[in-house]
């Protein structure tokens, strides 16, 4: 938690347009950029894994820092001729037990912090990029701790809503959390051919 914070205070003074970016930088760090500044949200890879549905890949991994904390982040991508039906938000949750409902906590852009809940009335803090329609990355496992930082150092001018909810975390033992399956990509259907491709 402590090499968390200190990674918050090293955040650069905000200036230009909006734009975001959740991915793994080269040292395998996973790290949130918003303009000029970047979050460092974890240092370490535990395992990861690779799910092929044909027209969507899928790459998961555990994360942890020094201190044992785990996170999970996914990047999901369909191939060219295909793209999301859905917005980032409902596309995960619907991979998070088919959830109904969500609270929002700071969105901007195609960026977006939500509080989704999962079967037995618990919620997972989820941190959302929706980077085209054909690329959405998220990570998800955040204390409400956390998950408060993060939103006040990306905040602006924008407005941060209460966390109606004590998310759950999870431990080095813990498994992937997110559900995916054939079922829930072709038969929702979660992927649909490219729109922009099919209306020339």
């Amino acid at each position: 938690m402590r090499s968390f914070i200190l990674s918050l205070l090293a955040l650069f003074t905000f200036s230009g347009c909006f734009t975001s970016s959740l991915s793994l930088n080269s040292e395998k760090e996973l790290t949130l950029k918003y303009n000029t500044s970047e979050l460092l949200l974890s240092n370490k890879i535990v395992n990861s894994e690779l799910l092929n549905f044909k027209d969507l890949y899928v790459s998961r991994y555990k994360l942890q820092d020094e201190n044992g904390r785990t996170i999970f982040y996914e990047i999901a991508k369909t191939n060219l001729n295909f793209e999301f039906n859905f917005g980032g938000v409902y596309t995960v949750m619907y991979i998070f037990d088919d959830s109904k409902k969500y609270e929002s906590v700071y969105e901007n852009n195609n960026l977006s912090l939500v509080q989704i809940e999962l079967k037995g009335a618990s919620y997972l803090n989820v941190i959302i990029q929706a980077s085209s329609s054909q690329n959405y990355t998220f990570a998800y496992g955040f204390s409400n701790a956390e998950f408060l930082q993060i939103a006040n150092a990306l905040k602006g001018s924008s407005k941060i809503k209460e966390l109606k909810y004590d998310a759950i975390t999870f431990t080095h033992s813990d498994p992937i959390n997110s559900n995916w399956s054939d079922e829930i990509v072709f038969f929702t259907p979660l992927i649909i051919p490219n729109r922009a491709l099919n209306s020339k």
